[in-house]
């Protein structure tokens, strides 16, 4: 019997801005005589740390499996300057290969990337969906120089809360997924139709068919996962890896997938209603101070950095755009609510 599990400890309380070193640790059981473990890794941003999370309890106690995991918050193929991840990968794979990788990145990548003359490619450039699609496929080569033979599993962003997010994880994953069915070892699991009702639309809930129970699936900021959305998540990327690599039955494995198929989120009342509401307008303010742009900004990620309002930011700055901002650029900072 051969199983370690290792992997950062979770979601924190820290700000999205700083990076925490990944908590890994393991519980190993001594290996058959004459058995080579399967050997499966799991990286990604913060929703990879759900996934890692509920994977790990799934795959625990398992024979044959030597599993890992390998998630940072706030991180992306379009923000290196906070992580680079081939480097990262590269560190991850060397010396011990993985059989099977799953990825889970592109939640916080709707935003330029770094074309191959070095240029940025903005989101709403034509020419962005080949340039992020060449930052993933960097990845799966990574894993296929350390092992020809890996499985590369990456899995898409669900439907997000926030309408521009929404949006961008539409074309990320459309980038992603032409990526994956080009290149020879990887597989795209689609997650978007998991976390979206019957109408196509992002829900926060979700109804558990086999016990009639109502579930909350994601946390407010319409990007995390709650623990009940997490074992959804679970289950859908269970589901795509479990019969592909043959995995021996497994209860934990059977439970999520179990789980994912009888849970189907409900349209969301409140969002239903929220057209037809009339929000009280606020006038935003400017504080005097200044804010200027960096490589990677967004305007919804410098108000999340600093805590302030993304629609003042916006509202005081009516000639920025959201996601082509030039480095350099001074932006007027609103006073905070």
């Amino acid at each position: 019997m051969a199983v370690s599990c290792k992997g950062e400890s979770g979601e924190t309380t820290q700000p999205d801005s700083v990076l925490t070193p990944s908590g890994l640790f393991s519980r190993r059981a001594p290996k058959p005589p004459h058995a080579s473990p399967l050997r499966m890794l799991v990286v990604g941003d913060s929703l990879s740390i759900s996934l890692g999370e509920q994977m790990e309890h799934a795959l625990a106690g398992a024979v044959g499996i030597d599993y890992t995991r390998d998630g940072t918050r706030s991180t992306g193929l379009t923000r290196p300057e906070l992580l680079d991840w081939p480097a990262r990968l590269r560190e991850r794979v060397a010396g011990d290969p993985p059989d099977v990788v799953v990825i889970m990145i592109g939640a916080n990548d709707v935003m330029p990337v770094e074309g191959p003359d070095g240029s940025r490619v903005f989101f709403d450039n034509p020419a962005w969906p080949e340039a992020y699609a060449a930052k993933a496929r960097e990845l799966v080569a990574i894993c296929r120089a350390a092992n020809p033979h890996v499985r590369v599993y990456w899995v898409g962003v669900p439907a997000m809360g926030e309408a521009e997010l929404a949006k961008g994880a539409i074309q990320v994953n459309a980038a992603l997924s032409s990526m994956c069915a080009a290149t020879p070892g990887c597989r795209f699991i689609d997650t978007h139709a998991a976390f979206s009702d019957p109408a196509g639309r992002y829900s926060r809930h979700g109804r558990d068919g086999a016990t009639g129970e109502h579930l909350t699936l994601r946390t407010a900021d319409g990007v995390h996962m709650t623990e009940a959305g997490a074992r959804l998540l679970g289950g859908v990327v269970l589901a795509g890896i479990a019969k592909r690599e043959h995995l021996p039955p497994i209860a934990g494995v059977d439970e999520l997938r179990a789980y994912a198929r009888d849970v189907h989120p409900t349209p969301d009342q409140t969002a239903a209603a929220e057209p037809q509401a009339k929000p009280k307008k606020t006038k935003a303010r400017p504080s005097g101070k200044v804010y200027t742009v960096k490589k990677g900004d967004t305007l919804r990620l410098i108000a999340r950095r600093l805590g302030i309002s993304a629609d003042d930011l916006m509202e005081i700055n009516p000639n920025a755009e959201a996601t082509r901002l030039s480095l350099g650029q001074s932006l007027r900072l609103p006073v905070k609510r």
